[in-house]
């Protein structure tokens, strides 16, 4: 329960008020609760005596229709106030968790599984929030009944049947949910076995294309199956437990209630009580069974919240390894950046990809990078967008040292066009415009002809109005690649890179495209990853990659005069043509 709260403690501090206004409803209500059997015992007596008039009758109704009425209303009023504040919370946990997210580095999401981190924000969110907003009502409504019905039994009609009744109740409600908490370990395998479960389903609808192609929907839904009935079983070990658990409460309570009886019956005969006041009594114990099942739950839910505090926060207290400093400097634009005997291994690799690498990019330059399958290229390209440090060496940026610049600045300079297209359920045009939402209309247009998207959109339902499937899965490869280069280019980066974008095009299309970038990118910064040297043919310099480490460099012409991969490669391909 504590550390529920010092996990929430914030957003109470901000509620205060109202969470006050809260309090005391729940003790009003608690209250009001307890009125009708004081009443009703006392109705009884009244009886008894022969003491009852039309006055004191009315009065009585009028009470035992007041009552309920005015529990009613203050009951709707708190109900309100409780989901209104649940909905806060719930929105401002997703909130700090999804912003937490967006300043991780890549390194993280190497660590956690997209399942994991989905199951986190939801069911386990759920469960923080389900604690947080009844923590109050379980603490001040129940514990309120409860107290003030001791009070009232003890003061009013016979401390002596209160201690014999009531006292079983704390004893036994300490050792049945000591045993509970052994119900805590099951709850979190629970919580990682739904999180495995949810990445098996979120795997299957990505790769739904794969595996179809290679007719595996029976594998994979046997798959799909095997982890909702491991999720399933171990749901059902908890339900079992509270099953057999649950009914020990009653147990307790019913113990409670004989001693009543008994006691009360025996004060009763010696005249130490009446029997209106045996009754209000025997009601009151009646009126605790409720506040202790809900107590009981309330720890049910303080317990599976604790673990889900657990895992919410261990993402929250995870600290991204490429971060801001204090003192970072801002950058808009460049005039030089320099690899300085950069080596670079990605966290879980054993050897390095790219290794003691050296080259210089002058603004205004177009530079190309060639070299065989898994040589390293990509990893060599993206230190500049600092997902990760690198592991030995420097990168510079007008002599200064890249992680010396906001992270942000730096990304900002570049436009990225990855290997893999990612593309989101939205509009053709609102696709683009994720590169720069406040572009103008000329501006998106201009995008769409550098990337030689234009001939297409003839043949798309709405032009560029029309929605995009999930992943882009309504678009053809080539589709896909110019408009990702669209929406790189929309950016007007000082630094455009093309990571083995023109694969998926045609010769045509890509000498387009090359012939537009030639056009609109003079004098702009250029980086071009290609398998085809048509690509990069005309690059100021290029950069042959060979297992990690740089084997060539120069212009086209410099590099054909070499013995080297560049040259063989280059033939092979005019061969192939």
């Amino acid at each position: 329960m504590k550390n529920i709260y010092v996990k929430i403690k914030w957003f109470i501090k901000e509620e205060w008020k109202l969470y006050v206004f809260m309090f005391f409803l729940l003790v009003s209500i608690s209250l009001i609760s307890l009125l009708p059997a004081r009443v009703l015992g006392g109705a009884i007596d009244t009886i008894i005596s022969g003491g009852i008039t039309n006055t004191s009758l009315a009065t009585l109704v009028g009470a035992l229709i007041l009552l309920p009425l005015t529990r009613y209303l203050l009951s709707m009023v708190y109900n309100y106030l409780m989901n209104v504040e649940g909905q806060k919370l719930a929105y401002k946990l997703r909130k700090n968790y999804l912003d937490h997210l967006f300043k991780m580095d890549s390194k993280f999401y190497e660590t956690y599984k997209k399942g994991d981190l989905i199951s986190r924000v939801t069911n386990d969110l759920d469960a923080i929030t389900t604690a947080a907003t009844s923590l109050l009502e379980g603490i001040v409504f129940n514990f309120g009944v409860i107290i003030i019905a001791i009070l009232i039994m003890g003061t009013t009609i016979s401390w002596e049947l209160t201690l014999v009744s009531v006292t079983i109740m704390p004893i036994g409600l300490t050792i049945l949910n000591k045993i509970r908490y052994n119900k805590r370990k099951y709850t979190k395998i629970h919580r990682e076995i739904y999180a495995d479960m949810t990445e098996k389903v979120l795997e299957s609808v990505e790769g739904m294309k794969v595996i179809r192609a290679y007719v595996q929907e029976e594998n994979d839904l046997k798959k799909q199956y095997e982890a909702i009935d491991k999720d399933i079983e171990s749901w059902r070990y908890i339900v079992n437990y509270e099953n057999w658990f649950n009914p020990l409460f009653e147990i307790i309570y019913g113990l409670s209630y004989f001693l009543a009886f008994a006691y009360g019956t025996y004060l009763i005969i010696n005249q130490a009580i009446t029997v209106g006041e045996l009754i209000t009594f025997v009601s009151y114990i009646g009126m605790l069974l409720s506040p202790i099942i809900s107590v009981s739950t309330i720890f049910s839910q303080i317990n599976n919240a604790t673990i889900s505090v657990d895992r919410y926060d261990e993402i929250l207290q995870a600290i991204p390894e490429v971060h801001d400093e204090s003192d970072s400097l801002p950058i808009i634009k460049f005039n030089q950046i320099d690899f300085i005997n950069v080596t670079f291994k990605y966290p879980f690799d054993k050897m390095p990809v790219i290794k003691n690498i050296d080259f210089s990019i002058i603004n205004g330059q177009t530079i190309g990078i060639v070299g065989p399958t898994g040589a390293g290229k990509s990893t060599l390209i993206r230190q500049l967008l600092r997902e990760f440090n690198t592991t030995s060496g420097e990168i510079f940026i007008d002599n200064v040292p890249i992680h010396d610049y906001k992270i942000n600045d730096v990304r900002n300079l570049v436009g990225y066009v990855p290997q893999e297209h990612m593309l989101f359920k939205k509009a053709v045009d609102e696709n683009i415009l994720v590169g720069n939402p406040r572009a103008r209309l000329e501006d998106l247009d201009k995008a769409v002809k550098i990337a030689d998207f234009e001939k297409d959109i003839m043949y798309l339902t709405d032009g560029l109005h029309t929605m995009v499937g999930e992943a882009g899965t309504t678009l053809s490869g080539g589709q896909k690649q110019r408009l990702s280069i669209a929406r790189a280019l929309i950016k007007d980066p000082q630094i455009l890179i093309l990571d083995d974008s023109l694969s998926a095009v045609d010769a045509k299309t890509e000498e387009n495209i090359i012939g537009h970038l030639k056009e609109s990118r003079s004098g702009k910064t250029n980086i071009i990853i290609a398998h085809r040297f048509s690509a990069i043919q005309d690059a100021d310099q290029i950069l042959v990659l060979e297992k990690g480490v740089i084997t060539q460099r120069g212009t086209h012409t410099e590099l054909l005069k070499q013995e080297g991969w560049y040259k063989q490669q280059y033939i092979q391909q005019i061969t192939m043509k």
